[in-house]
């Protein structure tokens, strides 16, 4: 009796979807308010990894790095922080999922 591996022909090609429910994109706040970030994540199978990126919109510098490793197919992730005055901010949302498929989507918003 010999041993057999499983084959599967289905290949997931789909990636997650990705929906940011705050902040808006364009959105203004003031310098000192609390930018809150949340995106709910979806998959027609797992998410292995989700990443905040907040990045200086002006300078490209990476400000926050924020991960998680949910495993699940639906999953919702957070971060806040204070804004800065005069920085206006890329929050992008990463998703990838058991497959390796890539998702991301992003809002800029601006600080007086």
């Amino acid at each position: 009796m010999g041993c057999s591996k499983k084959s599967t022909s289905n290949t997931d090609n789909t990636p997650p979807v990705i929906t940011i429910i705050s902040p808006l994109n364009n959105q203004h706040f003031n310098a000192g308010e609390i930018i809150q970030t949340t995106a709910n994540v979806t998959d027609n199978d797992r998410i292995t990894e989700l990443h905040i990126h907040v990045n200086n919109a002006t300078t490209g510098i990476l400000l926050r790095d924020i991960h998680s490793f949910p495993g699940q197919s639906t999953s919702t992730v957070q971060d806040s922080f204070a804004a800065e005055a005069g920085i206006s901010y890329t929050i992008k949302i990463i998703a990838y999922d058991v497959a390796h498929n890539l998702a991301t989507a992003q809002v800029n918003v601006s600080v007086n």
